[in-house]
């Protein structure tokens, strides 16, 4: 079972020293953190209101430094998602959630693998858990270099972030169109401070265009897309999904070893 790839960078290539970026823990990884969205999901004119309730289950870790050959390793934190926000572009109402890994290489780069019906079929999704624990495995073993995992996967987030930045390669290309202020307005469980800066994150392609609002330290604050199909054609799809209520740990503190 292949899960889809939301997500082309050598893994080993982030090992290097890398920029500033706005936030030490770019992405509050602890388990029990959750984030609710609420919008319109699916087909208009039948598109339905739905609240979403995303939550870390899990997080591993494997510590960067230099490894026994000499080698300079990166630092990998993977998190687990139910309800994962990234999958809600390719999920259907009345389907099985999507979940999903986020891999955070260095603070730097985070690469999504996301499993949803749809991509996986409900056979794949019985055993999306499996494939799930697997990953996990691989980045606890200091001794695999992740040789295919994030092969050929573009970054959904690389740091720093700033309006005009882009990476990826034609057809997995992400680019950040702008930075916002306000994005955390009326958000509730959000710490202070209120006004930190948000980014709009694109990506498109020759089926659409998907996005995601996303604010460091705070996590993903919109995720949106929509069919290149006209609307009022019966396979235009619209996905429009707003960050309402947060709860996050310290990061830290659930991480499993």
């Amino acid at each position: 079972m292949q899960p889809g790839r939301v997500a082309t960078a050598l893994l080993f290539a982030c090992a290097a020293a890398m920029p500033a970026q706005q936030s030490a823990d770019p992405y509050p990884f602890a388990a029990g953190n959750y984030w609710i969205y609420q919008g319109r999901v699916g087909f208009p004119p039948d598109a339905k209101e739905m609240t979403w309730r995303s939550a870390i289950t899990k997080v591993v870790q494997r510590k960067g430094g230099i490894d026994a050959t000499g080698r300079l390793s990166p630092s990998i934190v993977a998190a687990v998602f139910d309800n994962f926000p990234l999958g809600l572009p390719a999920w259907n109402p009345g389907s099985e959630a999507p979940l999903g890994v986020l891999i955070e290489v260095n603070s730097r780069k985070f690469y999504a693998i996301v499993y949803t019906q749809a991509v996986v079929g409900k056979p794949g999704m019985q055993s999306a858990s499996s494939g799930i624990s697997a990953i996990l495995r691989r980045v606890e073993d200091p001794r695999d270099n992740l040789s295919g995992l994030l092969d050929g996967l573009t970054p959904v987030i690389e740091m720093p972030l700033a309006p005009g930045r882009g990476w990826g390669v034609p057809f997995s290309h992400w680019s950040v169109t702008q930075s916002e202020k306000h994005s955390l307005t009326g958000v509730r469980g959000v710490r202070a401070p209120f006004d930190r800066e948000g980014f709009i994150l694109e990506n498109s392609d020759n089926t659409g265009k998907v996005g995601f609002g996303f604010v460091p330290g705070v996590g993903i604050t919109r995720v949106f897309s929509e069919s290149l199909l006209p609307r009022g054609n019966p396979g235009h799809r619209e996905l429009d999904v707003r960050l309402v209520e947060v709860h996050l740990h310290e990061p830290k503190a659930a991480v499993a070893r």
